[in-house]
């Protein structure tokens, strides 16, 4: 066996290598929802702004060009200075052959180098590893629920209804836009955004950094390169101020399936109704803009019940849970 580091963001050669492992691994994990494009693995390899990451892959020999595993690993470089978040994924026919353990020792070992104790992983409940994390030392720190909608199942007549604006609600506006956000809204975007800060962590202990121009920029400008695209609905007050919104992305291979990534209420914008009816407009956007969509997912904390009730009244089903674990590196030297 073989470790090497990668460069599947700028390398499609390598990024052709790990694909293989990573499909089978998400589909024992997603069920029957659609393969993972190709952009968005790139996007996952890709730093975040103000970000670093590192990709380790493992190959049978040295002259394999086709990888039994990965791992994904970024941190933040202007906060959460002792953290290291990572993946570590074994393709199902090189499994018990110590693949994962030797992924998981080299980003144990940059964990030492670069001082950063913390480490955080996950796992699907469909793959029970939970047992083998926790005998390794692992605490679980926070627990996600997947949900799916069937796009195909929408009733459309229910949805428009349900993203009409109600007295409560009816002074916001609804604004769309697609990867950039228009330069008049970028101000309360970002502290719109910054509402993701108090949602539901576990015992999860992540600092989220304040957003400002340059990062939302930074970040929009990543998902661009990958060619995924950004797609936001923000409920604007005549204020100006972002009173909700939600994200979703649509990678340019992957025209079946479609991930939420951000939802978000302010505070004192809360009990309006705003996140239902800005989901289900954001529903209305995806039939009308991506037809061959066949289902859309999402990830919550386990504790998000608000958000979760949301999802389940526009008919989003629970899928599995996902764990996240922590191991204190912090006994290791380098």
């Amino acid at each position: 066996m073989q470790i090497r580091e990668i460069d599947p963001a700028r390398r499609p050669a390598d990024l052709a290598a790990i694909l293989p492992a990573a499909r089978a691994v998400l589909g024992e994990q997603l069920g029957d929802f659609p393969a993972l494009p190709a952009s968005l693995l790139q996007l996952w390899c890709l730093p975040d702004w103000a970000g670093r990451s590192t990709v380790f892959a493992a190959f049978d020999s040295p002259e394999a060009t086709v990888a039994d595993g990965l791992s994904i690993t970024e941190w933040d470089t202007d906060t959460n200075p002792e953290l290291l978040s990572t993946c570590v994924w074994v393709a199902p026919h090189a499994r018990r052959r110590g693949v994962g353990s030797a992924l998981f020792e080299r980003v144990l070992q940059l964990s030492t180098e670069l001082g950063r104790p913390r480490v955080v992983t996950n796992a699907a409940a469909t793959v029970p590893v939970d047992t083998l994390l926790t005998a390794r030392g692992g605490r679980l720190v926070e627990t996600v629920t997947r949900s799916v909608l069937d796009l195909r199942a929408v009733d459309r007549a229910a949805f428009e209804l349900t993203a009409r604006a109600t007295p409560k609600n009816s002074r916001y506006q609804l604004v769309r836009w697609t990867d950039r956000c228009p330069e008049e809204l970028l101000d309360a975007f970002c502290t719109a955004m910054d509402t993701m800060s108090d949602a539901p962590q576990g015992d999860m202990v992540y600092e989220h950094a304040l957003n400002d121009r340059a990062r939302l920029r930074g970040r929009e400008e990543i998902s661009i390169r990958s060619g995924v695209r950004r797609k936001v609905l923000a409920a604007v007050a005549p204020s100006g101020e972002i009173g909700g919104f939600t994200m979703f992305i649509s990678p340019p291979d992957g025209p079946e399936s479609l991930d939420i990534w951000d939802t978000g209420v302010p505070r004192d914008h809360r009990g309006l109704g705003l996140g239902l009816r800005l989901k289900a407009a954001q529903t209305l956007w995806m039939l009308d803009e991506f037809p061959a969509a066949r289902a859309v997912q999402t990830f919550n904390n386990s504790d998000n019940h608000h958000m979760l009730a949301v999802n389940r009244a526009l008919g989003y089903r629970a899928a599995e849970q996902w764990s996240w674990f922590e191991f204190d590196n912090s006994a290791r030297r380098a």
